[in-house]
């Protein structure tokens, strides 16, 4: 009797169940990287759009400023992408204010390949009217 016991002890796992075991393994190991990389896609769109909300805020507290007149306007609308410094001060980054867009984009923790676009603010003092277009972040994710 104890022979016979000896010996099923020392049988190990066949074949099969281990391809069984490492196979299991293997579907879920590849489940969990396309979960993963799904929330790193996830929080890289919520920066971005979080990036677009801090730079439309930007845009309206420019306008919205007093010291705006239509001259500043109707300058920043000329050529808003070369204009960033009209809006920088209505911006903060954790707590600073940005001295370009190479400067938003670090203290923003995006990559410098990222392209703003600005957008124009609405002015319907001049003719043809300038519409309000929002800003974009192209190249992230």
């Amino acid at each position: 009797m104890n022979r016979n016991l000896r010996t099923r002890a020392n049988r190990g796992f066949t074949i099969v169940e281990m391809i069984v075991v490492v196979t299991i393994i293997g579907l879920l190991a590849a489940l969990a990287v396309g979960a993963y990389n799904k929330v790193v896609n996830d929080a890289k769109t919520a920066k971005a759009l979080a990036l677009v909300n801090t730079l439309s805020t930007a845009k309206s507290l420019f306008v919205a400023d007093p010291n705006t007149d239509e001259a500043k306007i109707s300058a920043y609308n000329a050529a808003p992408d070369s204009n960033f410094a009209s809006i920088a001060p209505y911006i903060r980054i954790n707590g600073a204010i940005p001295a370009s867009e190479a400067d938003l984009l670090a203290k923003s923790g995006m990559p410098a390949t990222v392209v703003i676009a600005l957008g124009t603010v609405q002015d319907n003092n001049v003719t043809p009217a300038v519409p309000d277009t929002p800003p974009t972040v192209a190249g992230y994710p």
